[in-house]
């Protein structure tokens, strides 16, 4: 099982994981980084997140499949 369980977004410019954001947030609104106030729409601040947790996730289930693998093959030489 992949230890990850939750990855927090980071702003793009600055690696910060605090967002401003309207009280009703919209898929189209803008939030701001609360430390470099860059300002980015949710969708396209979802899809760096996406992105992000790409590059966790991926690592973290190949070495689970290669260690499932090698465990299968233990008995076997």
């Amino acid at each position: 099982m992949t230890k990850t369980d939750r990855i927090e977004i980071k702003c793009p410019q600055c690696g910060h994981n605090e967002f401003e954001h309207p009280e009703n947030l919209q898929e189209n609104d803008f939030v701001k980084c609360d430390n470099c106030h860059f300002e980015i729409m949710l969708t396209d601040l979802k899809e760096v997140g996406f992105e992000q947790a790409k590059d966790v996730a991926i690592p973290e289930m190949k070495a689970e499949a290669e260690k499932l693998v090698k465990n299968l093959f233990k008995g076997f030489k």
